[in-house]
């Protein structure tokens, strides 16, 4: 007996026969898009993003303002393109809330249970999360980090020392630090993926970032100098290396490790609990 091939809609149209050769389902590319189409349409992103742009463009014109018109002794040792990007301080912060908010706020309000019924594959949509989350506040890192360089420089130039792209190692400070804002995103992606609870995931990532590295340094300034808010100020947006601040090699390293052990972590308990 011969058997026809199962045909598509398409073939009424064009009057060819065209085989199906199986049932179509859903895979990663169509998953980042209805993650970033889900990211870019919530309020709270727009919000969080203007409180991090107004939070950082302000901390770095307090910080480079409060450095003029200083004695020349005082600026032995100071570093231009470290006191622009002070206010990135805020952008950490912020955009490790919208890591979080990415994945938080599904279970919030119980969106993750349609998300997962569009996506079975657990683990492809959190793939998905990573890549919408991280390109994302790349992007947004990248232009924080340019614009409070050039904003720090402009106010230096009235009374203090200024740096210029061109310099050695500057421009290296300014575009990893973006990068480093997008790590500090994921960071929070993860952490939110663990705990599952907005509240207490901005809670556990304010204490990381913030709390650890005062609490290390009470105990001891080389352990201090592992935590990720540590490794951003004095080794990823510093010219000149302050004090006993990892290489910059190393703290991309560590901060991708925290990551990747963040995100793994949460890949595990998201395969193994309920939405």
């Amino acid at each position: 007996m011969t058997t026809l091939p199962i045909t598509s809609p398409a073939s009424s149209r064009t009057g060819v026969p065209v085989a199906q050769s199986g049932r179509w389902r859903a895979g990663l590319s169509q998953t980042v898009r209805a993650e970033g189409t889900k990211l870019v349409s919530l309020r709270s992103t727009r919000w969080t993003l203007l409180v991090t742009a107004a939070g950082t463009f302000l901390v770095t014109f307090l910080a480079t303002h409060g450095a003029l018109h200083h004695n020349a002794q005082w600026y032995q040792g100071f570093d231009p393109t470290n006191q622009s990007l002070a206010g990135l301080a805020i952008g950490s912060l912020a955009l490790g809330v919208l890591g979080i908010l990415a994945i938080c706020g599904d279970y919030g309000t119980g969106t993750i249970r349609s998300s997962l019924g569009a996506m079975p594959r657990r683990g492809v949509l959190l793939r998905a999360k990573v890549l919408v989350v991280g390109l994302a506040t790349l992007v947004i890192g990248e232009t924080l980090s340019f614009i409070s360089f050039f904003e720090g420089q402009a106010v230096l130039h009235g009374g203090a020392p200024t740096a210029a792209l061109g310099q050695p190692g500057v421009l290296r400070a300014v575009a990893l630090s973006g990068a480093f804002l997008a790590l500090f995103a994921l960071l929070g992606l993860g952490i939110g993926t663990v705990i599952r609870h907005t509240a207490g995931a901005i809670a556990v990532f304010a204490g990381v970032t913030f709390l650890v590295p005062i609490l290390f340094d009470s105990i001891s300034h080389g352990i201090a100098r592992f935590a990720p808010e540590l490794i951003f100020a004095n080794s990823i947006a510093a010219v000149h290396r302050q004090g006993n601040a990892v290489s910059v090699t190393i703290g991309v390293m560590l901060m991708v490790a925290y990551c990747a052990v963040a995100l793994g972590l949460g890949a595990v308990l998201l395969n193994r609990r309920d939405a």
